[in-house]
């Protein structure tokens, strides 16, 4: 059995603790499942003390997630609504196993013994079929296309540059797998888009600690909202970068047709002047925590094809200075710009007028403390699992030649990956 299959065994058969399992770029995850510390907070103001923790005893991981409007709160000056989830859960781990070329333990090596030795007893008795039901979106198609024109309608009016407008998807779970724990469900749809659509920062996390876990954090994002490696960066600082997404078409079977949507997304000026704006925005936002001189972004950005879609990306880094925070980090960049707009303060409340509910993780911050340093994706292609099924958002950022249907349709190619009836 590989690793992997392993691992979503153990998460499958209700393991108690809060199981993380999280992919990261260059190959590295980790999986983790007894916390020995938890910090829940509804804003963030319990970012200082975590840190504290972290840097006290660097050896463990922690593991969570920041909600979108935990962010925005922050951003805009008031306090942090309750909601479903709250705005910030971050969990320390006993033992984490460093998933790659070579696997190692973080933290304590016996609980790490533990951790290897329930991997290595772990079966998947469910089978291969596919979990979920057809995705349906939950927003009219001419409600959605209406949205888009408000939001064109700020930008005309000077309000905005542009606002990134998502909408809400469900899929149900197929009756075959209504009976089964929910753990065995949501572990069976993340093994299976790991598989099949692999995405660098991807995640199943277990919102609810202990046994049984009633919901599951779904993630096959893409997206990195900041990496930070300690003495990586100029005359041994320590190295911050950032993979803004803007910028996309969806893949089709046909290889002709594919390419030809690969270079109408290289040419196109539209998408081009949207990333762009984006990239601008990030570069701002480091600079508030670089070195004077330090931010660094390419001229063009990188054509990445993924299974589903193709899209624009580019690195922008910097070298931090020495006294920088994580509190800091996450203030400068939080919630990451791809998924809010330029200018970032005053497009979030058009985002909260047009679409009039909760974003939550989505669009928000999956954290990695680490030994070495910290990774943070911004979870997009994600969901919630409960009982009733797997609750999706997508969406895309809004410019003023935008075309409504096409960026209608847009989300939809995003959640392809999640609908396969």
């Amino acid at each position: 059995m590989t690793r992997a299959r392993q691992i979503a065994a153990l998460a499958a058969s209700e393991p108690g603790g809060a199981l993380a399992w999280l992919d990261g770029g260059d190959g590295r995850g980790f999986v983790a499942l007894e916390p020995d510390l938890e910090v829940v907070a509804d804003d963030l103001a319990a970012l200082s003390a975590i840190e504290a923790a972290w840097r006290a005893a660097p050896e463990f991981v922690w593991c969570g997630w920041l909600t979108y409007e935990a962010g925005t709160a922050a951003l805009l000056g008031r306090p942090a609504p309750r909601a479903a989830l709250p705005g910030l859960v971050m969990r320390r781990y006993r033992a984490a196993l460093e998933l790659g070329a070579t696997e190692r333990i973080h933290g304590d090596p016996r609980a790490g013994a533990e951790l290897r030795a329930r991997l290595a007893k772990s079966t998947w008795p469910w089978g291969q079929s596919w979990p979920l039901g057809r995705v349906e979106a939950l927003v009219d198609a001419e409600d959605y296309r209406e949205r888009v024109r408000r939001a064109q309608g700020y930008i005309a009016a000077g309000e905005t540059y542009q606002i990134n407008l998502t909408q809400p998807f469900v899929a149900g779970w197929q009756p075959a797998w209504q009976g089964r724990p929910l753990a065995a469900r949501a572990a069976a749809v993340y093994a299976a888009l790991q598989a099949a659509t692999p995405a660098s920062m991807g995640a199943l996390l277990a919102v609810d600690a202990g046994r049984p876990c009633g919901r599951w954090v779904i993630s096959n994002s893409p997206e990195t909202l900041i990496a930070i490696e300690l003495g990586a960066g100029e005359d041994g600082g320590d190295l911050a970068r950032s993979w803004p997404i803007k910028g996309t078409r969806p893949r089709g079977g046909d290889p002709e047709r594919d390419l030809a949507a690969q270079e109408e997304l290289k040419q196109s000026t539209k998408d081009l002047a949207e990333h762009v704006m984006i990239v601008d925005l990030v570069r701002n936002d480091l600079g508030r925590l670089a070195r004077p001189g330090s931010v660094w972004a390419p001229a063009r950005p990188e054509l990445v094809s993924l299974p589903t879609v193709h899209h624009l990306v580019s690195e922008v880094r910097c070298t931090l200075r020495p006294d920088w925070t994580l509190a800091e980090v996450v203030a400068a960049v939080f919630p990451g710009g791809s998924v809010t707009g330029a200018p970032k303060r005053r497009t979030v409340e058009h985002i909260e007028r047009l679409e009039q509910r909760a974003r939550g993780i989505y669009c928000g911050a999956i954290v990695a403390l680490m030994p070495d340093g910290l990774r943070c994706s911004i979870p997009i292609r994600t969901g919630v699992a409960d009982a009733a099924g797997l609750w999706l958002q997508s969406g895309g950022g809004i410019v003023i030649d935008s075309d409504p249907e096409a960026e209608r349709r847009e989300c939809w190619a995003k959640v392809r990956a999640f609908d396969r009836t």
